[in-house]
């Protein structure tokens, strides 16, 4: 025969709990100590082009906008990722999200004339890298370029930048923009996420 002790929940123990907040301590210390090593920056006061690398429109392009309006860079180029997106009533048809990128940057200020939509071959990094090489091997007077992209990607983005660049003469230079809107979860999982890409790409390429 149960008593009504027998059916009363019952309370995680000491030992759970406390196991509990070392766990989720040493995620975020692990966290701290991985975003730490996967954010760089690589500042040039003056660029030929900056490179704005694909996604994270909201949270790059404001960036790029204003380090245009400094004069950092007179020419801005937009990677491709060839990922179709959404409606556009501006020209009745749903945009790729390069295209949303430069009406997004002309919205900021930016004159048309200085926005260049790089080619698409596939998505990725490695990919973004090679498209910009291409670009500037046809256009000699580039000498020099600063890639935008969010903080926690800057790291692989420079080293995968060197990586295609390497020979070329090209100086590189990285400027990391936080993305302030996420969540503190959010930011866990993203940093876990890059810094396993990074070890992938060290592997792979």
């Amino acid at each position: 025969m149960h008593t009504s002790d027998d059916l009363r929940p019952r309370r995680p123990s000491s030992l759970f709990m406390l196991t509990s907040v070392l766990v989720v301590a040493f995620v975020l210390m692990l966290s701290a100590v991985l975003e730490y090593v996967l954010v760089v920056s690589e500042p040039l006061p003056k660029a030929d082009v900056m490179v704005v690398m694909a996604g994270g429109r909201d949270v790059r392009l404001p960036s790029v906008a204003a380090l245009y309006k400094e004069g950092v860079a007179q020419r801005v180029l937009l990677t491709n990722d060839g990922i179709f997106a959404g409606w556009s009533t501006k020209y009745d048809r749903n945009l790729y999200l390069v295209e949303w990128a430069r009406e997004d940057l002309l919205e900021m200020g930016v004159p048309e004339d200085a926005i260049v939509s790089l080619s698409y071959t596939a998505s990725g990094t490695i990919h973004d890298a090679l498209n910009t090489l291409d670009y500037v091997r046809a256009h000699p007077e580039i000498r020099s370029l600063l890639v935008v992209t969010t903080d926690y990607h800057t790291r692989r983005t420079l080293w995968t930048f060197g990586l295609v660049f390497e020979g070329e003469g090209t100086q590189i230079g990285i400027c990391p923009v936080p993305d302030l809107s996420q969540s503190w979860w959010r930011r866990v999982q993203v940093t876990y996420l890059e810094f396993l890409k990074y070890v992938y790409y060290r592997l792979r390429y």
